[in-house]
């Protein structure tokens, strides 16, 4: 509740709230729920026990002036009778008149409250225990940074479609320059060999049962639809995405990114939609380009080692490919380079823990990258491929 107080007066004071008082919110919102509803609860339940208590002191009296009516009124048996006769019928009721004098009676009636305040006292020590434990109890890494990363990609599409104007194209312009580059020379050797590879298993296969024609074609579909926009995500994932997430990771842990805030610059549009541009920009390229020099890789190999004429790949290519998979390919590298930046940004501006956490951020960034692409995948494989 504090935290949640604290990020709220933050709010208040600054204007716009930074990433870590967002963050701070949103790490401290759960627990600060649970306990303001178990307050609640437990003064409901308080307010029914003291109700119950007093209606049960209530009968209890009752039944003892009873009690003492009729052994006034009667012999020593009958007194006998009618005070076994009450105790067997209540409990209560035998504790308020087991002794003759007043003395007696109000002992016991004390001890019958005393019993009831114990009884009533052990939800509350189970209420202010567990409020304690929530109170200093904080989520998991994983969990309030997931959160974030999901909040941080909400906002960045919303400033995207609704406010284009707040896009800083010059700092998405040294992104886009800075990325293609580098990712260009390991993508075109990473899709030689994978098409080579491809091409082994395709010429073998298929020349034992004479469907050589047919070699082309199902190259072309398993580059265009899969092989080259999954491999040239994952490369961007290990080289581009790892790169973001330790740079931000190192801004944030160094109080940088607060001192864009104070500054007057929204870090979201200054750090993270040029970057998530880029990548979503820059991967369609690299797959297109990608694409070609697997299927020349896979032309050379066949002409060379299994004598299939190139004009007999590229023909059956030609007829097997559509315009509707290169559009596939295309969408699936926007969607993945989309992921992987907002992913590595998310991560980079929620690490904590000096140098240790951006070593971590930047490992986390990429495992979490390599498992949603292919998650994506299967989605928009889905989606496209349904019929």
């Amino acid at each position: 509740m504090a935290r949640l107080r604290g990020a709220w007066r933050g709010w208040r004071a600054n204007g716009t709230p930074s990433m870590t008082t967002r963050v701070g919110m949103l790490a401290a919102m759960p627990s600060s729920v649970v306990v303001v509803t178990m307050r609640a609860s437990a003064s409901r339940r308080r307010g029914a026990r003291e109700g119950t208590h007093q209606r049960r002191l209530e009968v209890a009296r009752g039944r003892g002036r009873c009690v003492m009516r009729r052994a006034s009124g009667g012999d020593g048996a009958d007194d006998v009778g009618a005070w076994t006769s009450s105790s067997s019928s209540s409990s209560a009721a035998s504790l308020v008149v087991a002794g003759a004098d007043g003395d007696g009676r109000g002992g016991k009636t004390k001890a019958t409250s005393s019993l009831w305040e114990t009884i009533d006292a052990v939800p509350e020590r189970v209420f202010a225990w567990t409020e304690k434990r929530l109170l200093t109890w904080e989520p998991p890494k994983f969990i309030w940074r997931t959160a974030a990363t999901s909040l941080l990609f909400g906002s960045v599409l919303f400033r995207m479609l609704k406010q284009p104007k707040r896009i800083n194209w010059e700092q998405t312009m040294q992104q886009i320059a800075r990325i293609g580059p580098q990712t260009l020379g390991v993508s075109l050797l990473t899709s030689s060999f994978v098409g080579m590879v491809f091409t082994i298993q395709f010429c073998k296969e298929f020349a034992k049962v004479g469907l050589k024609n047919a070699i082309g074609g199902l190259l072309g579909l398993a580059f265009a639809r899969e092989l080259t926009p999954v491999i040239c995500a994952i490369i961007l994932a290990g080289r581009i995405g790892s790169a973001i997430a330790a740079e931000l990771g190192t801004m944030q842990v160094t109080e940088q990114v607060d001192q864009l805030t104070v500054l007057g610059t929204d870090p979201i549009d200054y750090l993270v939609i040029p970057r998530v541009i880029a990548c979503a920009i820059s991967l369609p390229v690299l797959c297109i380009i990608s694409f070609a020099q697997s299927l020349a890789a896979s032309i050379l190999l066949a002409d060379l080692r299994y004598g299939v004429s190139p004009n007999v790949i590229v023909d059956s290519a030609a007829k097997y490919l559509e315009p509707s998979d290169l559009g596939i390919m295309t969408a699936k590298a926007v969607a993945f380079g989309a992921v992987i930046a907002v992913i590595s940004c998310g991560w980079g501006t929620t690490t904590t823990g000096g140098a240790k956490g951006v070593g971590e951020s930047t490992t986390a960034s990429v495992v979490i990258s390599l498992t949603a692409i292919f998650i994506v995948d299967f989605v928009l494989s889905l989606i496209f491929f349904q019929k």
